[in-house]
């Protein structure tokens, strides 16, 4: 019997991996498509980041919108086939966060439907995170 819960939950991490895969995989191979849309609006966030990150001015908004999804797309394929899936979800939980404080700056919108609605795509990419840490953690934890 432990034998058998110790696959249900070898699948149970499998499956969970593939669903986080197909998220940043999908994403990011219609970003890297598409980058147009993403780039503009990241323009302020970027603004931002290029007086803190100079080497950043060597780069267009689109340029660095499709290295982001490079990142997601490449990750993806690693945490979704289970090639070093820790270090793939670590990647993809690092560029969840300039996504998610690029595309979804609610605290910076007023009151009404397009605060409540980037506020559920902010918190969606939160458990996004969370997922990805537990990806993580679990495999510092195996021997």
């Amino acid at each position: 019997m432990p034998d058998l819960v110790h696959r249900s939950h070898d699948i149970g991490r499998v499956v969970s991996r593939i669903a986080l895969a197909a998220v940043f995989v999908s994403g990011g191979r219609h970003v890297w498509q598409h980058p147009e849309g993403p780039a503009q609006g990241a323009q302020t966030f970027l603004k931002r980041c290029r007086r803190a990150v100079p080497v950043l001015d060597h780069f267009s908004d689109e340029q660095l919108v499709r290295i982001n999804a490079a990142v997601h797309v490449t990750a993806g394929i690693g945490l979704g086939t289970g090639l070093a899936p820790a270090a793939s979800a670590a990647a993809l939980a690092g560029s969840l966060v300039p996504t998610t404080l690029a595309a979804f700056p609610f605290w910076t919108q007023p009151e009404g439907p397009q605060r409540t609605h980037q506020q559920g795509d902010f918190l969606k990419n939160l458990a996004l995170a969370g997922g990805l840490l537990s990806v993580v953690a679990h495999a510092k934890r195996r021997p």
